[in-house]
């Protein structure tokens, strides 16, 4: 199996829980020091490091070049794509740089990736597991730049999934809500904090004024999720399901606030959910 984003938070808890359930885990990570501390923290010889830059074409071409090399022949059992990042802020402000980041990480990422370890999967009727958001159903005001990527991967796991029928791939999305084991919450709150900071700070000075409630909104609203977070074990489980599974699901969603999200997002016209958004966010 091959994991990305394996460093930390919910890649982390997959590339652990598929190693104690007995399967051998590539870990994909950019720090080869990740990946080492990781096996360290699996079962004996179970955690293999891979390093892999997801929105790096040389480096997801040198990871499958190790990785055919490391199969010895052998097909690939499965593959878990899991990195990503997020971008904060209004999106007529969220910077060119910061957009393309958002969509090489994020969606351009995982479709390289598997492009690049199709043959792989092929060899051995391997499965693809993408890591969605609960977003990917809801778009969110004032982090529109994830929730495209996340609407992305959804229609992408949409086409493979039929396309690699013949093959016998089969593709799965899991769609997490707020997600973080409880001793990283304090650091992503900080680090939620310093994100929202940020994009104050870089919006001009009419449109600080403007949108600052609504980040202060935003900043509360987070936190108190945050509280209810599901731990990262809940996603690593549905992924062993859809990985080991006679009749994978097509969707998983892990959480409360997923299932409510896909709920409302289904349900919930356009201007219910616009008003909802203005009252809560005070737009």
């Amino acid at each position: 199996m091959v994991v990305t984003g394996a460093s930390r938070g919910i890649g982390r808890a997959i590339a652990l829980h598929l190693s104690n359930a007995g399967m051998s885990v590539f870990a994909g990570v950019r720090r080869a020091e990740d990946g080492r501390r990781l096996a360290e923290a699996g079962p004996p010889g179970r955690i293999r490091s891979l390093v892999l830059d997801v929105a790096d074409d040389a480096s997801i071409e040198a990871a499958r070049s190790e990785l055919e090399s490391a199969l010895a022949g052998a097909g690939l059992a499965g593959l878990v794509n899991n990195a990503g990042i997020a971008t904060t802020g209004p999106l007529a402000h969220v910077t060119r740089a910061e957009l393309e980041a958002q969509f090489r990480v994020n969606l351009f990422g995982p479709l390289l990736t598997t492009r690049a370890f199709l043959p792989l999967l092929t060899r051995a009727r391997g499965r693809i597991v993408n890591i969605g958001a609960a977003n990917a159903r809801l778009a969110i005001p004032l982090m529109g730049a994830l929730s495209a990527t996340k609407f992305g991967l959804e229609a992408v796991s949409d086409a493979l999934r039929v396309e690699l029928r013949r093959a016998d791939v089969r593709v799965s999305l899991v769609e997490p809500g707020m997600t973080y084991a409880e001793a990283d919450k304090p650091a992503f709150a900080e680090h939620l904090h310093a994100e929202l900071d940020a994009a104050l700070e870089r919006l001009p000075e009419d449109a600080r004024r403007y949108f600052a409630p609504a980040l202060a909104r935003w900043r509360a609203f987070s936190a108190s999720a945050l509280e209810r977070a599901a731990s990262p074990e809940t996603v690593a489980r549905r992924v062993h399901h859809a990985l080991t599974a006679r009749r994978p699901r097509a969707r998983y969603w892990c959480g409360a606030d997923a299932k409510t999200a896909a709920l409302f997002g289904r349900l919930a016209g356009a201007g219910l959910r616009d008003a909802l958004w203005r009252r809560a966010l005070g737009l």
